[in-house]
């Protein structure tokens, strides 16, 4: 009787062994992401429904690391679906996945074909970019390099938002595609309407990033240097990442810092050009004391009104980049001590910025402390 009892107690104990192994495998299968399966996931991504869709593309690309080997391989196939908007959604949440999706690129790169719609070569350019961010030199990136780069020579797409993201895509890869920067004259000059106009703000994203990618290829896009000032004259407020860009590539060329100087004073004292000139001091202050010309300017501008909602980080801008110019900025004491003031004389956040910034400030040019009680 003990027996038969210990017969069936161990029978029972191994089948509940069993079903919890399989449940095991079945969950490791389908594994939770959030508070729903992945299965169920990418039911939702194929939803007709946006929002749903939008949630549950969301849901996937915040995945865990260690969920992603299993999530790729379902995330792959919808690359090839016959829906459209399946291969959307499935090239954004691959590309949010980052490196660790490396073995969609195969699939992906189809998708930069004229054939496929265009919010879909769009989509790809990306992913192919946020996938090899920062990619070391070989064979398959270059195989990418090429095709990105195609998109806007030999292969010009009539698109320009994928125009805009294969720029980007170039950029996030880094200078090991450092060929693409022949390439970037066209699309950083590209748009015939007229700055303003509605035609030309499409342009304008085409241009920006453009010179994003500049900025990230730094001095090995010197060549570029002649048509950034350029278009930094004539859109800089618009179009800030063409300072950006001069910034990264540095004072390769006398004219480099007078005419970053030349544009700052140009924009006024409106505190609206803030896209500007925040920009424009973290450059000069970049370059170190070759750029001490701009100190006076600094002054005369601490020194009168600013006004606009830029006004503030302006301020800011200039007292971290005064201490980068050397002695000529001791000069500009009186005016760091105002900012002092004024930064204690308020309560908000970016006051409060400025009075820490301008206080390092003022040790750095006097290598004092500011006086305290002014």
């Amino acid at each position: 009787m003990r027996w038969n009892t210990a017969r069936t107690l161990i029978a029972g104990l191994c089948l509940t062994g069993l079903l919890a192994a399989a449940q095991a495998v079945a969950q490791d299968d389908d594994p939770m992401i959030g508070e729903k399966p992945l299965s169920e996931l990418l039911k939702q991504l194929k939803s007709e429904n946006r929002g749903i869709q939008v949630r549950a593309a969301k849901v996937l690309a915040d995945a865990p690391a260690e969920v992603r080997p299993k999530m790729m391989p379902k995330m792959m196939v919808l690359l090839k679906s016959e829906r459209e908007n399946d291969k959307f959604v499935a090239a954004q949440v691959l590309g949010e996945c980052g490196p660790a999706a490396k073995a969609a690129i195969p699939d992906l790169l189809p998708m930069l074909k004229g054939t496929q719609y265009e919010r879909n070569r769009a989509a790809a350019a990306k992913a192919l970019g946020q996938i090899l961010k920062d990619a070391q030199p070989a064979k398959d990136v270059d195989e990418v390099i090429d095709a990105l780069i195609s998109k806007i020579s030999d292969d010009y797409d009539s698109y320009s938002d994928v125009r805009r993201e294969v720029a980007q895509a170039l950029g996030m890869i880094g200078t090991t595609a450092k060929k693409c920067i022949p390439k970037m004259t066209q699309v950083l000059t590209q748009g015939s309407h007229g700055l303003g106009s509605t035609q030309d703000q499409e342009y304008r994203l085409v241009r920006r990033a453009a010179a994003w990618t500049c900025s990230r290829m730094g001095p090995l896009a010197k060549e570029h240097m002649d048509l950034l000032i350029s278009r930094m004259h004539m859109e800089g407020e618009s179009c800030p990442e063409v300072v950006v860009a001069i910034g990264a590539i540095g004072p390769v060329q006398a004219n480099v810092i007078p005419n970053i100087i030349d544009k700052i004073e140009s924009s006024g004292r409106g505190g609206d050009a803030g896209s500007l000139k925040v920009p424009a001091f973290a450059a000069l202050a970049g370059f170190g004391e070759k750029s001490a010309a701009v100190v006076p300017l600094i002054r005369r501008a601490l020194q009168g009104p600013m006004w606009g909602n830029d006004a503030m980080p302006i301020r800011i801008a200039m007292m971290k980049a005064l201490p980068a110019f050397g002695a000529a900025s001791k000069e500009a004491a009186p005016e760091i001590l105002a900012q002092i003031r004024l930064g204690k004389s308020q309560g908000d956040e970016l006051s409060k910025t400025l009075a820490e910034e301008a206080t390092k400030a003022y040790k750095a040019v006097t290598g004092q402390d500011p006086p305290t009680g002014k």
